[in-house]
């Protein structure tokens, strides 16, 4: 809507303009000295960033989608993650990642989890009770007061391809669940439908590991601040995911596939006598 509204460019031109600015950036990363860009919709007599980035040729590269096929098939193309954002929960997600696995299927890419990845609201408290009494005002808070957008700016006219909006047709007609609401859900519904994941350090991480293997996702982000959440409520959220729930997930699927998607100098520091684990990244 930035780009759009803002500064008044048209919708239906916004990804072919996306995927010329991504080769402007891989290339800047990548370029030992300073060259010129003449694209189409960028045009600078010199390139020259700095400081350089730490990792060659380039680091690796993310990228957020909400279920467009095009999304999808450049992800598996150029090697990219490709990452399922909504904060609508996993079951909204499903269909979304079934359809990029299949992409890489179609593309003969291998299903490694590590090149997918996952938002994830996130609660954790020393009991689930706790949880349910700490985390109620802000996923209600959350989902009744902050995610009122008009769609005339979310999704101009043009801005999605005829590809997505068959694919979300289709997950309608299909009885799937889709990214949007038209009522504010209760908290109830927030907790049945997977928009908010809540309670004891077990529970979450059990929670988290059957979704990572459910989705086949590596890379998950945990929301640990949502709502009106205060600094000492997420300092909370956030140890207790840092030192009770992160390391009962280390272990999936780092014995089967490597992770190309994660900074090697960002990993875990071995421990004395041992090696560092890797299961799925934990982002909090």
């Amino acid at each position: 809507m930035d780009t759009c509204f803002a500064y008044g460019q048209n919708p239906s031109m916004l990804r072919d303009r996306y995927l010329e600015a991504c080769e402007l950036i891989k290339r800047a990363w990548s370029e030992s000295q300073p060259f010129p860009f003449n694209g189409r919709f960028y045009k600078h007599r010199y390139v020259n960033i700095w400081p350089r980035p730490v990792q060659s040729p380039r680091p690796p590269i993310w990228v957020p989608g909400g279920g467009a096929p095009e999304t999808w098939r450049m992800c598996g193309e150029q090697g990219y993650v490709y990452a399922a954002l909504s904060y609508f929960g996993y079951e909204t997600a499903r269909g979304v990642l079934h359809g990029y696995w299949e992409e890489i299927t179609r593309q003969g890419g291998e299903r490694n989890p590590f090149q997918a990845g996952y938002l994830q609201l996130v609660g954790v408290a020393e009991t689930r009770q706790e949880a349910l009494y700490l985390y109620r005002e802000p996923a209600e808070y959350f989902y009744d007061k902050c995610l009122h957008t008009n769609p005339r700016f979310a999704v101009p006219p043009g801005y999605a391809t005829e590809s997505a909006v068959r694919f979300r047709a289709g997950q309608r007609n299909a009885g799937n669940p889709v990214a949007q609401f038209t009522t504010t859900p209760t908290f109830e519904q927030i907790l049945d439908r997977g928009y908010v994941v809540l309670g004891s350090p077990d529970e979450v991480a059990e929670c988290l590991r059957g979704i990572a293997e459910s989705l086949n996702v590596g890379q998950l982000m945990l929301l640990a601040h949502f709502g009106n959440m205060d600094r000492e409520l997420t300092r909370y959220n956030m140890r207790l995911l840092a030192e009770r729930v992160a390391p009962q997930l280390r272990d999936l699927f780092s014995d089967r596939w490597p992770d190309h998607w994660w900074p090697p100098n960002a990993r875990l520091a071995p421990e004395v006598g041992g090696t560092a684990p890797r299961g799925p990244t934990v982002s909090a």
